[in-house]
């Protein structure tokens, strides 16, 4: 018998840990916001076939960064705030509170939010070993 069990996502992390101390997210990747900093809380991470998945909740302040060849598949949905993303070839999409949208693996263009954002992810990175 399996004891996996359904789990309810929170925007404020779960009810014993809440979400992370604020992190600074690395300065190489911002182009704009230079006190950027996130926030999170990861609700379930477990290998599967070919990778790894995780899912959470995190939030960010105020920042932008080019994305080259993004790492991971990466399902979004926007619980707070709003963020633009701008494709390769200058077109834009925005997107805010009660959206949805996927990254897909190898996506280059920029990630540009102009107020803090929280959302839920999934993600699923074939760059990490099911060893």
């Amino acid at each position: 018998m399996s004891n996996l069990r359904v789990i309810r996502l929170s925007p404020n992390g779960d009810d014993v840990q809440g979400l992370s101390d604020w992190e600074n997210i690395p300065a190489h990747r911002v182009l704009a916001g230079k006190e950027a900093k996130v926030r999170r809380h990861k609700f379930f991470g477990g290998d599967r076939s070919g990778g790894q998945v995780r899912v959470g909740v995190s939030e960010a302040t105020a920042y932008s960064e080019k994305i080259d060849n993004y790492p991971k598949d990466e399902f979004m949905h926007v619980i707070e705030g709003s963020v633009t993303i701008i494709h390769h070839d200058g077109r834009e999409e925005t997107f805010v509170a009660g959206d949805s949208f996927f990254m897909p693996s190898g996506f280059n263009g920029v990630w540009k939010q102009t107020e803090t954002i929280k959302k839920y992810f999934m993600v699923f990175d074939a760059s990490v070993g099911t060893e």
